[in-house]
This record gives C-alpha cells, structure tokens and sequence, in this order.
C-alpha cells in the first residue's frame, strides 16, 4: 500500500471522518460537508459495504481522479463558507472547488466557482474546455461566438489541441463559410437591378448605379474585406447610414439598394452561420 501522509492543515482531531486523496489523508468534519450536499449527506450514511470505511486512517474513504491539492482546494472552500479557513480565489482553486462539486453535486459551491471564474476574464478556449468538463452550457454560445468571429490564426497550436478535432473543424468551417458570405456580399453591389425609385427617373437611375457602385466598392466592400477588422455583415446598414451621401445619388435610389440587402436575408446570415456553429459544439458536448 503507497505510503500516505496526513495533512498538515486539514487534519482535524475532532474530526468524524478520513479521505485519502492521492497520498494525503484528511480528517474532517460530517456535518461541514454534508451541510453544503445532501447528495453527499446520503452517500455517505448508506452503508457503503467497506469494513470502517472512512472511521479513521487505515480505513479511508478514497477518492479516485481527484488530486491531494484538488481536495485541498476544495475542503478550503467548505471551510471558508463555515468562517474558519481564509480561501483563495485563484484559477487552479476554482477548477478545483467546480470539479469536486460537480462530483458530489454542491451546488451552492458550483455557483460560487462559476461565478468567481467569470470573473478571471478567461479565454473562449479556455471557456469552451471548463464548460465541456464540468457542465457550464451558459458559457458555450458566447465562446464559439468570440472563436467563430475572430481569425483562426489567433488560435495557437495549444490551444487547438485543447478545443479537440471536432470543435476545431466546427469553428474553422463556419469560419469559411462566413468568409465566403462576406466576399459573395462585397462582390456585387446590392439592388442594381431595382427599377427607380418615385423621387428619380430612368436616365438619371443609370448615373445613380454608377454612384452606388463605386461608392460600394470603394467604401463597404473594403470594410467588409478588411484583413484584420471586417466589418460585420450585421452591422452595413448601420455602416453605409454613417456615411456621408456620394454626389449624384437619389437618397431614395439609395435606400432602395440598402433595403434589397436587409429584404434578402443577407443581415441575417452571419448570425445563421454562428447559430450552427454553437448548436453543433452543444450538441457533440451532450455525446461526450
């Protein structure tokens, strides 16, 4: 049997109960734990089949797949909650206090770890690995949302091998699609095959054309194909409003070749294209 070693800290001597987490041995107290769990209070007051299982330190409750300084983290917490132990709030302490949690599910302290990490101002890859792991679907839609708008160089080879082959493929071909959308947008100019508007005529509509396509490729399309900050296709109309009217062009020729786009769903697509992308990462989470 691996030699084990009581904890310094939590190794109480009035404590009723022994937990074996790697080789540390702590000796807490029932009532602490199974204040913040029912769930935990009825594990452990069924008979769990074990001679003393958890009575004292040649009989301790084992915890597989959590970690001596996990535990630690965790117990740190209960204790803090109780007004005895001052506790840290720090990352490996959060992932900690959530894992365990999730485990014997305390769900105060799921909330507190979950809201305490919002806090950190963590990555969406990072986001995306704690929500898959330990069950935070409210942190799914916003992260694929920042991965899918963003460049995919901005994600470093560690940080794929953490978002995982198929999420990875997820993002990159939204990504893709996104990009196509945006440059099929930008390659033709919206409404040129509108008839005039009531305020303009047949021969001054072709001039018009003219004007709105220069206008189209010189200012929205640019935007659009920005390489390092394009614009959102959401937000052209409110783009080209913004924009002081080109000499020559009707107001109302123009709101017309503006309206085709928003008609046409176009608004709406980049949206669409996000949408898919979260509902795919949600569901290939709910196989894992």
């Amino acid at each position: 049997m691996a030699a084990t070693q009581r904890h310094p800290k939590y190794w109480f001597l009035d404590g009723n109960i022994v937990f074996q987490a790697d080789g540390t041995l702590f000796h807490l107290h029932q009532g602490v734990l199974f204040v913040h769990s029912p769930t935990l209070e009825n594990i452990f007051t069924l008979p769990s089949g074990v001679a003393n299982d958890g009575a004292d330190e040649d009989h301790p409750i084992v915890l597989p797949g959590i970690s001596g300084e996990e535990f630690e983290h965790f117990i740190s917490w209960l204790y803090h909650v109780s007004g005895t132990v001052p506790h840290d709030r720090n990352l490996p302490s959060l992932v900690a206090i959530l894992k365990v949690s999730r485990l014997w599910q305390i769900d105060n302290s799921i909330s507190w770890a979950i809201a305490h990490l919002d806090q950190l101002e963590l990555s969406a890859v990072h986001k995306l690995e704690l929500a898959c792991k330990y069950m935070i679907p409210q942190w799914i839609a916003p992260s694929v949302r920042s991965l899918t708008l963003a460049s995919l160089s901005a994600i470093d080879e560690d940080e794929a091998l953490i978002l995982g082959v198929r999420v990875y493929l997820i993002i990159a071909r939204a990504r893709e699609v996104m990009e196509t959308e945006r440059r099929t947008i930008a390659a033709v100019p919206p409404g040129l095959s509108l008839p005039p508007s009531p305020a303009c005529n047949i021969s001054h509509h072709a001039h018009c054309k003219d004007v709105w396509t220069r206008f189209w490729w010189q200012k929205v399309a640019r935007q659009l194909l920005h390489p390092y900050n394009p614009l959102a296709i959401s937000a052209l109309v409110e783009y080209v409003a913004q924009q002081a009217n080109p000499d020559g062009l009707n107001l109302e020729c123009k709101a017309s070749f503006v309206n085709q786009v928003v008609e046409s769903g176009g608004l709406e697509v980049e949206e669409n294209i996000i949408y898919g992308a979260i509902t795919a990462v949600e569901a290939y989470f709910n196989t894992l």
